[in-house]
């Protein structure tokens, strides 16, 4: 067994701690929502079509490729983030599937209306639920985890999001990567982090993806033992950002260099 058979849970301290960094809960909000979808009714095409065009107009994307970059872009903070910070930092499994996750806008307008546009995460109940690694399995554990993650969830959300939007997965596969090294820029995960991040960016097989390929292999290189997990680099592509606000992202290949 790779992992515990005993369910878990994230305790308190740990719980408080991925609301407030990764824009997710497990309670049902209080205000009027705009919009409520679950994860997997987005690998319709179809429903995928309708939400890319509400959620643009919403957001302010002038056509559904960007809009699908972006979503893209938010879905790696709201679900990638949060379970890599779970299994690296807290050494727990957090099992966030399509049918778990539902992408949420509250109505912010009469309260807060300066709050963002973009999609939160609400989560089930047994999203809740943890595993950890059996004694000396924790590789083979964190291998289900990266699975479970990327090839169980990601992958076939982000196939459906490029045929949906119009967009190469490259794009999208490079949002997600933006969204992963900073994980492991947190001191206090200083001690699994470096091995964790090297193994998910240049050791993990193709299979635990489900693609052809490791898509992040393009994207990241591995950390040296005195680098910074986030090296100072221009993206090989362009997440569209610009074509939805008066700016380019500080890393964008399209910007002009600063002189």
């Amino acid at each position: 067994m790779a992992a515990a058979n005993s369910p878990l849970f994230l305790t308190p301290k740990e719980w408080e701690g991925l609301p407030s960094r990764f824009a997710m809960d497990a309670k049902e909000i209080e205000m009027p929502l705009l919009s409520s979808i679950l994860a997997s009714e987005l690998l319709d095409k179809e429903n995928c079509v309708r939400y890319l065009d509400w959620l643009g107009a919403h957001i302010g994307a002038p056509s559904r490729r960007v809009a699908a970059s972006m979503l893209a872009k938010r879905y790696a903070y709201l679900v990638i983030a949060p379970v890599l910070h779970a299994m690296t930092g807290y050494n727990k499994g957090l099992g966030l599937s399509l049918d778990n996750c539902r992408l949420i806008t509250p109505d912010y307008s009469g309260i807060l209306p300066e709050r963002s546009k973009f999609p939160e995460l609400l989560l089930d109940g047994q999203a809740l639920m943890m595993s950890i690694p059996a004694a000396g399995e924790r590789f083979p554990w964190r291998d289900d985890i990266l699975k479970e993650l990327f090839a169980g969830h990601i992958a076939p959300l982000f196939r459906v999001l490029a045929e949906a939007g119009g967009v190469p997965k490259a794009i999208l596969w490079e949002n997600a990567a933006v969204r992963i090294a900073p994980v492991f820029e947190d001191v206090l995960f200083i001690e699994t982090a470096r091995e964790d991040y090297n193994y998910i960016v240049s050791g993990a097989s193709a299979e635990l993806f489900g693609e052809r390929r490791n898509p992040l292999l393009a994207f990241l290189e591995p950390a040296s033992p005195k680098a910074s997990f986030l090296a100072e680099r221009v993206r090989k592509t362009c997440c569209l950002y610009y074509e939805m606000a008066p700016e380019y992202c500080r890393k964008c290949p399209k910007a002009k260099p600063q002189s």
